[in-house]
């Protein structure tokens, strides 16, 4: 039986749909997560801020575990299995798979690419993890729950890269020891053996002093070997580039336009510069 929905905060997600071509609109999507982890998904013919808290109840079904976790290794691969508290300390984030690309990947018969991108990040964060770096997220584990793993449990920082340039009454970043920082993050995971293939300001969050902190890794992976489900962010990669392999290359050119758009960003918000 689904849970009820109470207040408008207990969705995971909503999500309004547009046809792309006449931009009309097509439905609303969402999900609920209680709190063993089960995830609920409805999909109503209905804006968004038309849907009442009955009828957004009344639409939820659940979702198979398998559809959207990994299975838990059960043999052959040790994780890091985090010790739940309740309610997760302030300072702590848990990471869940990618819910919103539910509806699409299910309806193009390719719903493993939720569960197997998070199965890529539990994998990466736990060899990178052993060889802890201040300029990559604290991992403290994955969550598990009826023997899949239904969260990465993360530090948690204020914002990041994106939202943080646009933040009024916060001071500028030092652009130089900022690019330095992030510069010797990414030396770091070369030297591991490793590209993060979707570098961008989303996937860099701030840390209280201003510094760089990178974080999703389901696009990381050896250098050299082929890249799964997720290949880079739109406007931040090589158009010219296949990008079928991971490559240091990839983490080069993003970099090289991270710091264009950072310079440009720093002078809308200090003209001065």
């Amino acid at each position: 039986m689904a849970p009820e929905v109470t207040h408008f905060r207990d969705l995971h997600f909503v999500a309004e749909s547009f046809d792309p071509a006449t931009r009309a609109f097509l439905d609303t999507t969402f999900a609920l997560i209680d709190k063993d982890d089960e995830v609920y998904f409805g999909q109503l013919p209905i804006r968004k801020l038309k849907i009442s808290l009955e009828e957004y109840s009344a639409a939820l079904v659940r979702v198979p575990d398998a559809e959207i976790y990994p299975k838990l290794p059960d043999s052959g691969e040790e994780l890091f299995i985090f010790r739940d508290e309740q309610p997760l300390a302030s300072n702590l984030y848990l990471k869940r798979p990618r819910l919103v690309e539910y509806e699409e990947y299910k309806e193009q018969d390719c719903v493993e690419i939720i569960p197997g991108l998070l199965y890529e990040e539990t994998r990466n964060l736990e060899a990178i993890s052993r060889h802890p770096h201040p300029g990559i997220i604290g991992y403290h584990g994955c969550r598990v729950r009826r023997g899949f793993i239904t969260g990465l449990v993360l530090d948690r920082h204020p914002t990041d890269l994106k939202h943080r340039v646009r933040e009024e009454g916060k001071p500028p970043l030092d652009r130089v020891a900022f690019m330095g920082a992030l510069e010797s993050a990414l030396a770091h995971l070369h030297n591991l053996g490793l590209a993060h293939n979707d570098l961008n300001p989303a996937n860099i969050l701030i840390s209280e002093t201003g510094m760089p902190i990178l974080i999703d890794f389901d696009s990381c992976r050896p250098v050299g070997q082929k890249l799964l489900h997720s290949r880079g962010t739109p406007g931040w990669t090589d158009e010219s580039d296949s990008w079928d392999t991971s490559e240091i290359r990839h983490d080069t050119f993003a970099i090289g336009k991270i710091r264009e758009w950072l310079d440009e960003q720093l002078k809308v918000v200090d003209p001065t510069l």
